[in-house]
């Protein structure tokens, strides 16, 4: 009887564990997969969509702007016609979030993640009103998956025919090809910038040389002290010039001669007008058309006058052209001077004095 006593009671606590764990894997299914969570009243509401792709009844979260206010109830066709009213959506909300949720608020479908899964998120309205049990929540143009992945495809394309692009680019520059190719892979442009690099190396052990012309200039005082000299002698000069002395002192602070200056310009453009209106002999120097006509008959005698002149017409042209009269002039020029010289060394062979008397 005892064996018999603990045969049954062994059974006994094995029916037990076996309810208990059926009872916490009811109690696991209904948190992971029921509609209402335990002890949390929700009140239905509804939306309608175009598509109701990757959607389970009561797997689906309902979110507002991302946060977690119920699940989806029920998912069924509405029998509608309209495109964007095809599926209709049955929506636990929470109670205690339902007051969240304005009237114009907005429904549509949303990425939960890269493997496809959806959820319902619902974008919050600007409405004090709030939504009551059997509301409707308008719903918002979803973007397709496949939209998405063709968008994605043709970013894709591009984003591959500009990588062709480099790699051919990279190719040409590693094949020498253009400028930067050249700078790259020919030696001879490298060598030469060695060169320019020793150039410029010995430019600057010449210039730090204290034995050089610039050298000097950067390491010896005496430039230095002289640069000083004659700028300290410039902000004298400054200085007087400020104080008004010496001529250019006086032509910068001198209100007397920037006076003078101007009634000398005012009589200069006073003059000009007069000029220019025909006033004075220069005016009409300037602007008669008689002296004009005049000068040009001038101008026509005197040519008219050297043309003769050229051609040997006249006294003075004879004079200019005529050879005879030339070698008379220098044969006369000789005896005048012969005569000069031999009066001066006997002027009493020229000179009698001759005394009479009465």
């Amino acid at each position: 009887m005892p064996t018999t006593s603990k045969s049954k009671w062994a059974q006994l606590k094995v029916g037990l564990l076996a309810m208990l764990a059926l009872l916490i894997l009811a109690f696991l299914i209904i948190l992971m997969t029921g509609v209402n969570p335990l002890f949390r009243r929700t009140t239905d509401v509804y939306t309608y969509l175009p598509d109701s792709d990757a959607m389970t009844d009561g797997a689906t979260p309902v979110r507002l702007n991302g946060i977690l206010i119920g699940k989806v109830k029920k998912i069924e066709l509405s029998g509608s016609s309209d495109p964007s009213r095809i599926v209709k959506l049955t929506l636990s909300i929470y109670d205690d979030s339902l007051k969240l949720v304005p009237v114009n608020s907005q429904a549509k479908l949303a990425q939960q993640n890269l493997l496809g899964s959806r959820y319902v998120n619902i974008k919050k309205g600007t409405s004090p009103q709030t939504i009551q049990a059997g509301a409707e929540i308008a719903s918002a143009d979803t973007p397709e998956i496949e939209d998405l992945f063709q968008q994605g495809s043709s970013t894709l394309a591009a984003l591959q025919k500009i990588m062709d692009r480099v790699n051919g680019i990279i190719d040409d520059i590693q094949g020498g090809k253009g400028t930067i190719g050249a700078l790259l892979v020919d030696r001879t442009l490298y060598n030469r910038a060695i060169e320019i690099v020793d150039d410029v190396k010995s430019l600057t052990t010449a210039l730090n040389a204290p034995d050089s012309t610039i050298g000097r200039l950067i390491h010896e005082d005496t430039m230095y002290q002289d640069v000083r000299g004659t700028v300290g002698k410039i902000n004298t000069m400054l200085d007087g010039l400020n104080a008004g002395q010496g001529t250019a002192g006086k032509l910068l602070k001198d209100d007397a001669l920037y006076d003078q200056l101007h009634a000398t310009i005012g009589d200069v453009r006073e003059t000009i007008g007069k000029i220019n209106k025909g006033d004075g002999t220069v005016s009409k120097l300037l602007n008669s058309s008689e002296l004009h006509d005049q000068l040009i008959t001038s101008m026509g005698k005197l040519d008219s006058i050297l043309d003769k002149v050229n051609n040997g017409d006249g006294t003075i042209g004879r004079l200019m052209n005529d050879p005879s009269l030339f070698e008379n002039l220098d044969g006369t020029t000789r005896d005048l001077q012969g005569f000069i010289k031999e009066f001066r060394a006997n002027p009493k062979k020229f000179l009698t004095i001759t005394v009479k008397f009465w």
